[in-house]
């Protein structure tokens, strides 16, 4: 008897809950926790992966370079598919083949498998992260950044708990192969839990494939400036997100000369003050000009990395990197907000163009391990500076800002 009033108790409560949060939009929104957890993995272990299959920078390069070239096929072709009925069956996809990547990485004995591995994760994230994302911004194309912002929060929570995993496992000398087995399961548990989402928010929800409209829409996408616009500063301020993100336990490690484990930390440390400045920022977009944000943070992040660079001491670096991430966190949620705003109802026709913009950046990994490979880490990091200072050039004048404002 008192099993079933606990449990009465336990299901009104989580009617209540779910009246507030929705499981569906939960399960869209967990989507980016998950995507960033798997890609946090590989920024933390990387300097072990290294070390186990002997590979060079530029093999390291290589590994997000290849899969990048894969993705300028595969990715526009999923975002405009993603804009007709077939939206669900691809995002459910893409999950599957997540899990089918992640268990290649756990035993992938040599680079090629390793690369094989990378390729499919880099596609099937298009596939599934992206299309819960844009299905979030269909739900209120208004009010895109704070969307934006919110999923940060959670890729972030991701994001930190895979380093502080990895920090824990190589403080104890566990093996990184073991956790990309357990995370390939819990991909697959998702793709369950997504199984009964539904993908039909988008304006062409209840089409079929019209070859020469999606060509149409597209061809009129890229003549659009202001989307042009704000794709490319996107790709310029990955170089601070991204880029950094996945070279900052190897510069850890063979610059800054600490241990694996430290190394791992400094990631960690980076995402949690990332998540700090995506919390603070949330509340921030009710009030306060979301461009002035980027030109300010781009000024403060500039003069962060030179120093972070300049400075020899360990511990003045994680200060700075914590610094460094906290400044950025707000480039992804704004800029991609602001992409999304453009085209309403067409959130799979931006990440087709996206992805088309995305190719310029495919070959920022390659070119920073063939500068590190020839001049050492710490010459190749100064390239990075090109995303704050593209910003503070490709960003709208204060008139124009301002006009923006008054009409939102």
């Amino acid at each position: 008897m008192q099993s079933r009033k606990r449990f009465t108790m336990s299901l009104k409560w989580f009617k209540t809950w779910t009246r507030f949060f929705p499981v569906a939009i939960l399960a869209l929104y967990g989507v980016e926790l998950l995507d960033e957890f798997v890609y946090g993995l590989g920024g933390a272990v990387i300097p072990k992966i290294r070390n186990d299959l002997a590979l060079t920078y530029t093999q390291i390069g290589l590994l997000t370079t290849i899969p990048g070239l894969v993705g300028i096929v595969a990715d526009p072709l999923i975002g405009l598919l993603a804009d007709t009925r077939y939206r669900r069956v691809i995002a459910l996809g893409g999950i599957s083949a997540t899990a089918l990547g992640l268990w290649l990485t756990g035993i992938a004995p040599t680079f090629a498998i390793l690369l094989i591995a990378f390729s499919i994760l880099f596609i099937a994230s298009t596939a599934y992260v992206n299309l819960a994302e844009a299905t979030l911004v269909d739900r209120d194309p208004n009010r895109a950044e704070q969307t934006m912002a919110r999923w940060t929060v959670l890729g972030y929570i991701g994001a930190i708990v895979a380093p502080l995993s990895v920090t824990a496992l190589f403080a104890f000398d566990q093996d990184w192969r073991g956790v990309y087995i357990a995370a390939g399961f819990v991909a697959m548990l998702y793709a369950i839990l997504l199984a009964r989402q539904r993908f039909d928010l988008h304006a062409g929800a209840e089409h079929a494939i019209a070859p020469r409209k999606i060509l149409r829409d597209l061809l009129a996408a890229l003549r659009t400036p202001e989307l042009v616009r704000w794709i490319v500063l996107t790709e310029c301020a990955d170089l601070l997100l991204d880029k950094l993100f996945e070279v900052t336990a190897l510069y850890f490690h063979d610059v800054a000369g600490v241990e694996l484990a430290m190394a791992s930390g400094a990631v960690a440390v980076m995402t949690i003050a990332g998540l700090i400045g995506t919390l603070a920022l949330v509340p921030a977009l009710e009030k306060i000009n979301s461009v002035r944000v980027l030109r300010v943070t781009a000024i403060i992040a500039l003069i962060v990395f030179v120093a972070f660079l300049l400075i020899p001491n360990v511990w003045i670096k994680f200060a700075l990197i914590a610094m460094l991430s906290f400044c950025t966190s707000s480039w992804f949620p704004i800029l991609r907000g602001k992409t999304f705003a453009i085209l309403p109802g067409q959130s799979g026709l931006v990440i087709a163009i996206t992805s088309v913009g995305n190719v310029s950046s495919i070959f920022v990994p390659f070119i920073l391990g063939s500068i590190a490979d020839a001049l050492g880490l710490q010459s190749a990091m100064w390239l990075l500076a090109l995303g704050p200072i593209a910003l503070l050039i490709g960003l709208p004048r204060k008139r124009a800002t301002e006009i923006e404002h008054r009409k939102s």
